[in-house]
């Protein structure tokens, strides 16, 4: 407190220029203070010309105080904050409030760049005490973190665009096309590829819905409570692949296969769908079927005339009945008074007789007819039962034993029929081919067995006791054009291994020497392939 009165006292003596004894010992006392003090002093007037200083203030400005006393202080600051210089002073000396203020000095004044003013008043006449330091060192380092700080985000924002250009590059040149949506559907960005496959350009299609690409998504979006809420509905396609329909500008329709990611920015959700059109594809799978089912009728064919003498003693036996029936019929007829009751009974054994041999024409005609591809729901017991009656007049003339072990309450399986018995006549024919060799006394066995593996796969297996295959028939018996046969085209089983694959199975042997062979294959069970799809 007593500094502060003699800071005063000595203030006021500096404003009036008045020395008296009595306040001289005082006065020198503070001046002394004044000039030793560590921090740089300037008392200016109300125009801003330095009346006086202290030595600190003179090293800061490397000045001597005569060369600062009645100079104004602007005449030392850069011309660059000049302006914020008057300002800061005007505004002090109007609200007479502590301010503070950042300048620059003339280079030639001073080898110091930056000081920081502190303003208050001194004195009846209301100079202004104005204290300076130093600042430079911390302004340089604020400087250079600012430029480091600077150069580190220019680096970082030129980092951030040459991944976005590699991101943009990639996204482009995809083949797939890459859609993004909001959660009301609301197309966000396309790639280029998107129209590549539905002939919209981006103009056309951002900002407008993705049912305009997805037919599917419109049917779903008539519901109301799908209308605002389709990223439920997306949701569910989310980390699978689907195959979807999708719609081309013409109006055509596209075979597709869909998949889609979830993610937030800013806290908004966001979904991408990555499509590729797969209708080439399709098309292609579709003409390798029709291909395929063309081996299959020929083979189906060639089956069917090796088996002609055989089919043709099981069609004549129901016929001969039917012959004789009839003429037991017309002796009944000739009588005087005819047994009608007998007469019915004949007639009921000849209309069976007669449908038996129907029966039998009409597989044999729906085995060899050329058709269409047709997949339904099968029992694939009931189908090894309608293939072993048009098998049934080699299994008797060969004398081979027949079993069955066919597991009950399978489930139903996907396929072509006609396809699949074709197989089970292929196996089944391989079997009787090979039984056929052994010597007349030898027992000759053969073994259906169907049941349900582990991998919810039925298996149907055709076992037989015959001579087996060879290690060389052993390594070329799938082979297309291989054949053990004196007779035959070599194409049954390669054919068949070809239609059970096309069915999502497989087909395979065992065989030892002189022990027999087993041929299996797999089927899927409907449930399987329907969650598939």
């Amino acid at each position: 407190m007593l500094i502060k009165n003699k800071k005063t006292c000595a203030t006021k003596t500096l404003s009036s220029d008045v020395k008296t004894d009595q306040h001289e010992p005082v006065y020198n006392s503070f001046e002394g203070i004044f000039n030793l003090a560590p921090i740089g002093y300037l008392v200016l007037d109300k125009e801003g010309i330095i009346q006086h200083v202290n030595a600190e203030a003179s090293r800061l400005m490397a000045r001597t105080a005569h060369q600062l006393i009645n100079k104004k202080m602007d005449d030392f600051i850069n011309p660059i904050d000049h302006t914020s210089y008057h300002f800061f002073i005007r505004n002090f000396t109007e609200q007479q409030t502590s301010r503070t203020l950042e300048v620059r000095l003339k280079k030639e004044c001073s080898p110091l760049t930056h000081l920081e003013c502190r303003a208050s008043i001194g004195g009846e006449n209301s100079v202004v005490l104005l204290t300076i330091s130093d600042i430079t060192t911390r302004r340089q380092a604020e400087d250079a973190i600012v430029y480091h700080h600077e150069s580190l985000s220019e680096k970082v924002r030129h980092q951030l665009l040459e991944r976005e250009a590699k991101l943009n590059a990639i996204f482009n040149a995809s083949i797939e096309g890459i859609v993004t949506i909001d959660t009301t559907g609301t197309i966000v960005s396309v790639n280029s590829a998107i129209k590549t496959i539905f002939g919209y350009t981006e103009t056309e299609l951002v900002k407008n819905n993705i049912d305009q690409l997805l037919p599917l998504l419109k049917q779903k979006r008539r519901s109301r409570y799908l209308k605002n809420k389709l990223h439920i509905f997306v949701a569910v396609f989310v980390g699978k692949i689907q195959e979807v329909q999708g719609m081309h500008k013409d109006g055509s329709i596209l075979l597709l296969d869909l998949s889609i990611v979830q993610y937030s920015i800013d806290e908004i959700n966001y979904f991408t769908g990555i499509v590729r059109d797969v209708s080439l594809r399709k098309q292609q799978e579709q003409q390798n079927k029709e291909h395929l089912e063309k081996l299959a009728h020929v083979t189906r064919l060639g089956v069917m005339g090796e088996m002609a003498s055989g089919i043709a003693h099981e069609v004549n036996q129901p016929l001969t009945a039917v012959v004789n029936y009839t003429q037991v019929c017309l002796r009944y007829i000739d009588t005087q008074q005819p047994d009608l009751i007998k007469l019915s009974e004949v007639l009921h054994k000849t209309h069976h007789q007669a449908l038996k041999a129907g029966q039998i024409i009409h597989s044999m005609r729906e085995f060899v007819k050329p058709r269409k591809i047709h997949r339904a729901t099968a029992n694939i017991n009931s189908l090894i039962y309608e293939a072993i009656s048009l098998l049934d007049a080699d299994l008797k003339q060969y004398s081979i034993k027949l079993s069955f072990e066919l597991e009950k309450n399978l489930p139903l399986v996907y396929i072509d029929t006609v396809q699949i018995e074709q197989v089970i006549i292929n196996l089944i024919r391989n079997s009787t081919d090979a039984l056929r060799d052994l010597p007349p006394r030898e027992l000759r066995l053969l073994s259906i067995q169907t049941h349900l593996n582990k991998q919810n796969y039925i298996e149907i297996k055709v076992k037989d006791n015959g001579s087996g295959l060879s290690d060389e028939q052993r390594e070329k018996i799938l082979t297309p054009f291989y054949t053990t046969k004196s007779t035959g085209m070599g194409m049954g089983l390669s054919i068949s291994r070809s239609l059970v694959e096309a069915h999502e199975g497989a087909l395979h042997f065992n065989s030892k020497q002189n022990k027999g062979t087993t041929f299996y294959f797999t089927l899927p069970v409907w449930k399987h392939i329907n969650d598939q799809k």
